[in-house]
This record gives C-alpha cells, sequence and structure tokens, in this order.
C-alpha cells in the first residue's frame, strides 16, 4: 500500500491511507502471525485508517452507555469499536497487562491517566496470566496526566508499565464519540478501582455487539 503525505513546514506530515475494513482487519490478521510491539502496531495504525462509510456501518449504539463492537479476534489480537454517548465514561480500570491502542473516528474523548503507588494486598499481583487478583481495600493512586484524544491526534496507547485509565466523553462537548481500539492479548477481565470506596475488583468483558461479518479465529 503506498502512503499519502502532507507538507508541513519544513518537515513532512504522514496522512492515514483509507482502506476498507476487510483490508484493515487482514492486515492485522497478518500482523498478529509475527511478533507484536508497541512501535508495530502504532506504525500500522498511523498508516491506515478504515473508511468512514464503513466505520459507520460498525457502529451500533445503546441510549445510556457507550458500547463494545468486535470487529476482529483471534488469540493474539482484538479489534473492536466503541461508541459513547454524551457523559459516557468508564471506570477507573487496568487492561491486564497487555498493550493497546486507541485511534478516534468521530468526536473527542478525555483519558484521565493513574500510577498505583501502593494498596494493601501487593501479593495479589503475584499470578500468573492476569495482572491481578485485586482485592485490595487501601489504595493510594497517583494521578498522572489528561489527554484529549481527536481524530487525526496522537494515538492513546497503554502497556505494561501504563495501564491505569479512565476514558470520559464530557458532558459540555455535547457530541457522540467513536474509537477504535486494538489490544493485544483480548482483554476477557480488568481491575475496576473504586477510590472512593477504597476497594478494587475483576470485572469480566463481553461484547455488547459483534459487527456483521465479525471474524472470530
Amino acid at each position: 500500500m503506498d502512503l499519502h503525505h502532507q507538507s508541513h513546514g519544513s518537515g513532512t506530515v504522514q496522512t492515514p491511507l483509507r482502506v476498507p475494513i476487510s483490508e484493515f482487519a487482514a492486515g492485522l490478521e497478518t500482523i498478529s502471525t509475527g511478533l507484536i510491539t508497541k512501535q508495530g502496531l502504532y506504525d500500522y495504525l498511523t498508516t491506515y485508517e478504515i473508511e468512514p462509510d464503513d466505520l459507520k456501518r460498525l457502529e451500533h449504539w445503546e441510549p445510556d452507555r457507550h458500547t463494545r463492537n468486535l470487529i476482529l479476534r483471534n488469540p493474539k489480537l482484538e479489534l473492536m469499536l466503541i461508541c459513547w454517548n454524551v457523559g459516557n465514561t468508564t471506570p477507573l480500570h487496568t487492561h491486564n497487562g497487555q498493550l493497546g491502542w486507541m485511534v478516534m473516528g468521530e468526536g473527542k474523548l478525555q483519558v484521565e491517566n493513574f500510577r498505583l503507588r501502593a494498596c494493601n494486598k501487593p501479593e495479589n499481583q503475584e499470578v500468573v496470566g492476569i495482572d491481578c487478583l485485586a482485592g485490595a481495600t487501601e489504595i493510594d493512586m497517583e494521578p498522572l496526566d489528561i489527554e484529549i484524544c481527536r481524530p487525526g491526534g496522537p494515538l492513546n496507547t497503554v502497556d505494561k508499565h501504563h495501564t491505569i485509565h479512565r476514558i470520559t466523553n464530557l458532558k459540555e462537548w455535547n457530541e457522540p464519540a467513536v474509537s477504535l481500539h486494538v489490544y493485544s492479548l483480548p482483554i476477557d477481565s480488568c481491575v475496576v478501582f473504586d477510590l472512593e470506596a477504597q476497594r478494587c475488583f475483576r470485572r469480566d468483558l463481553t461484547y455488547d455487539y459483534e459487527a456483521p461479518g465479525a471474524r472470530r479465529a
């Protein structure tokens, strides 16, 4: 595939090449047959984007919450579209020690990043296959920064060291938002934090909708 470029001052800014959803998903499947790295997926997601009409057909909305809409899943990665109504927010949560990338399709989202300083159940992090058993009742969480994610802006990422955040479509923006998410490995559960109650627990994750032609392996 060829790349489109735009001049920007003395440098060059790469403009993603729009491709059909089938081609976009096939590219991810090819990547998943080899070694997946944070930078490798970042490069792919800033090189190609899904045709807007294809993206629109994948949207599925509920009136009172955001929705997780599956596009592709195999043992190495998952691709989903999340639709956010005005005011929708996630709880503060982890990503089960996996890598993640978020690309904005429409609207904008606020991402609040945090770091866990300490808790009274650190031994629960010493477990195979998931990031933590959860169950702490004393949690010291440090706010790090806030990102505003927009179409055409930098990708939001999570990794093994920066894994805790909360995402909100602020009411004052008064517009819906759509974001595309890739996770490797797929995430079936995560740790959710309730800082006011000083507790955390594991939450199972499901899809609200499987897009027409969604690919599972």
